[in-house]
């Protein structure tokens, strides 16, 4: 079993990494465990082989990123991939983008962009606008844990970042962040979002941006966290290879209860467990291999999801 955290190159998307994760592990059974676009970069978490089942429980996890939202025009995509549609000039002072960033903390529905994944009548909101069409597209939930202004200049700057105490933040000494060419001179925000599953940072620009009464684009973005997976964990995709592989248990966000031989095999058998756990948990064998996912109702655990050729 193997997973993997890739640093996501500008300009891929995220089928691009695993077609090349693909050549460079030795096996077609790759897949990833959240889209990012192609004009962002970051933390990516690919499964290969019999860890393509654990996608499922990996893909609600909760994001974190760097954005840079710059104001005074926007872009159909949202994002720093042209045409420019030039907007208001901007007006607001410092204060006033604090005041309008936390308004985001009690957001609970936010219409997805246009150009998204999102399905109406069956037809992908993307292949809608690309065609010309746009789709009427309804609210959808979301979850904005921390909305943190980082820094706010009058043009785009490709800040290096560092972890830190309470996430990552700007560092002159940190890791160098590759941003999409400028479209031009704009102020421009710089960001840190925690936010939870399904939520667009688009949309987040396109809002803000109508917030201060002008318009705005997403003109950079980083992934700095999946779950429990940081950008520092993550390999450059040229430099994957199956030695770069994560334990499951570092990736996946339950408990760990390691079992007993005789627990092993009744796992691989179905048999539910009497431990007192509740939630999901990640059941081991003494050798840390994850050998099923189970939930707890506070009395035994029913199992979610075997693998048997770790658990032997």
């Amino acid at each position: 079993m193997a997973l993997y955290a890739v640093d996501k190159p500008l300009g891929l998307t995220s089928h691009d990494v695993v077609d090349r994760a693909r050549e460079r592990l030795g096996t077609r059974k790759v897949g990833h465990t959240g889209t990012l676009d192609p004009l962002a970069t970051g933390v990516l978490v690919l499964a290969s082989g019999p860890s393509t089942k654990l996608v499922s429980f990996l893909t609600g996890e909760d994001k974190e990123y760097i954005a840079w939202v710059s104001f005074g025009a926007t872009t159909p995509t949202l994002d720093a991939e042209g045409p420019l549609e030039e907007g208001p000039p901007p007006t607001f002072t410092p204060r006033d983008l604090e005041q309008a960033l936390q308004h985001f903390l009690t957001l609970k529905e936010q219409v997805p962009p246009a150009y998204s994944a999102v399905k109406v009548g069956g037809v992908r909101a993307y292949e809608a606008a690309r065609q010309g069409k746009r789709l009427v597209l309804e609210p959808r939930p979301v979850a904005y844990r921390e909305v943190a202004l980082l820094s706010f200049d009058p043009e785009v700057r490709a800040h290096r970042i560092a972890p830190g105490p309470s996430g990552w933040r700007l560092d002159a000494r940190g890791r160098r962040v590759t941003l999409p060419k400028p479209l031009g001179r704009y102020p421009t925000a710089v960001v840190r979002l925690a936010v939870g599953s399904g939520t667009y940072v688009r949309a987040f620009a396109r809002d803000l941006g109508a917030m201060l009464g002008t318009k705005a684009f997403l003109s950079g973005l980083v992934r700095t966290r999946v779950g429990r997976v940081s950008l520092e964990e993550t390999v450059r995709l040229d430099a994957l290879s199956p030695q770069a592989a994560l334990r499951e248990t570092e990736v996946l966000p339950y408990p760990v209860v390691e079992l007993a031989h005789a627990e092993v095999r009744r796992v691989i058998e179905g048999v539910p467990l009497p431990i007192p756990a509740r939630g999901l948990v990640a059941l081991t064998n003494k050798q840390g291999r994850l050998v099923a996912v189970a939930e707890g109702d506070g009395f035994k655990l029913k199992i979610k999801r075997v693998f048997k050729g770790e658990a032997v």
